[in-house]
């Protein structure tokens, strides 16, 4: 089963307006437990600082921020602390995200943030889009299937 890392750009898209290719990563392979989403204490107050903050409050309730939330704690593979980070990118709010992916033995990190997907592969942790996650997905269920 795929392991991977979401970047909290994603869960805020999924709870304002989800594309299909958002709704399909979480509700049908994610919550349908095909994939495993890995996380860390960092990403967690990351996210609880996202949605804490006024300008996504007019898009999202505070009931539908804490579902996600309690949802990630029950769901989620969680890591200790991640510690020290190195850096990886140009952004070091960033390197969290691909230390995480790395020490969960994660294959892919899912972000729409473009100093993120700049990297395209850190190691041997893709960086790709929902979209792109998707059809990577499609791709290793034919070939295993096949």
């Amino acid at each position: 089963m795929s392991r991977v890392v979401i970047d909290a750009s994603v869960w805020i898209r999924y709870l304002i307006r989800p594309s299909a290719a958002i709704r399909t990563l979480v509700e049908d392979l994610w919550l349908g437990d095909s994939i495993q989403v890995v996380s860390a204490p960092e990403l967690q107050t990351e996210l609880q600082d996202v949605l804490a903050r006024p300008n996504i409050q007019r898009f999202i309730t505070r009931a539908a921020g804490k579902v996600l939330l309690e949802t990630l704690l029950l769901k989620a593979i969680f890591l200790p602390a991640l510690g020290d980070i190195p850096a990886f990118t140009r952004d070091p709010k960033d390197d969290k995200f691909i230390a995480c992916a790395l020490a969960g033995s994660a294959c892919y990190i899912i972000t729409t943030d473009a100093d993120l997907l700049v990297l395209g592969t850190v190691n041997r942790v893709q960086i790709v889009t929902p979209e792109g996650f998707l059809t990577a997905f499609a791709a290793a269920q034919s070939t295993t299937q096949g």
